[in-house]
């Protein structure tokens, strides 16, 4: 709204500074024939720049109906967007608890059978998470285009649970005492920020999926006149 003021107040600035312009060309140019073509040309110009140069469409005004369907699609994603945001916090949260497992055995805080009796209680939460986000599909009740983009938002954030739930299963693997080649501490903390290292997924990017969903779910201000 207050872009498109902006400009109509830009046109008429520009319009007055152009009407000076002439007034002053009108009384200082003396050949009033190369002053009447200067000013046939500028307005053929000015036409065929209104009627061949691309305009912007004009937003339509939204119907009651069409503002509570865009206001129900919002209240049906946001309730299952919730329910999302919990599941990739609890995520973050098993993760950041994966790597003090791994920095607390690196310090030598705690010894090989806490980080693995720690690893494995991990392991039974992060495949529980997992398996929790593999059946939080969105509502049937989005329209196409907005299921569509929740479940690819879904789909992404499913194939990192499955990579992270790897990971940490492989070092709980790795760091079984009764497994374990070797007595040496240093050794079996590389060994472990090795498994870390190589199956660590690569991250989560929804941000693309989120700011089409938004941009499907808004109500600007020109809609709303």
């Amino acid at each position: 709204m207050n872009i498109a003021k902006g400009r109509i107040m830009l046109i008429y600035l520009l319009a007055a500074i152009l009407i000076v312009l002439l007034i002053l060309l009108y009384h200082y140019l003396p050949n009033k024939k190369v002053y009447a073509c200067f000013c046939v040309t500028l307005a053929v110009l000015g036409i065929a720049s209104y009627l061949f140069f691309p305009h912007a469409p004009k937003q339509e005004v939204m119907t009651d109906e069409q503002k509570y369907d865009i206001f129900q699609q919002q209240q049906i994603f946001a309730t299952w967007y919730t329910d999302y945001q919990k599941n990739v916090k609890d995520l973050d949260h098993n993760w950041r608890w994966y790597h003090q497992i791994l920095e607390d055995f690196k310090e030598d805080n705690i010894s090989i059978q806490t980080a693995y009796v720690r690893l494995k209680q991990l392991e039974e939460d992060e495949k529980a998470l997992t398996a929790k986000i593999a059946t939080s599909a969105p509502p049937l009740e989005l329209h196409d285009a907005n299921y569509d983009l929740a479940t690819a938002m879904l789909q992404k954030t499913k194939a990192y649970a499955e990579a992270q739930q790897k990971a940490i299963t492989l070092t709980r693997a790795a760091s079984d005492p009764q497994r374990l080649t070797t007595d040496d501490q240093e050794e079996q903390s590389r060994m472990l920020q090795t498994v870390m290292e190589k199956e660590s997924p690569v991250a989560l990017f929804t941000a693309e999926e989120i700011a089409q969903l938004q941009a499907n779910l808004a109500i600007s201000e020109e809609m709303e006149q």
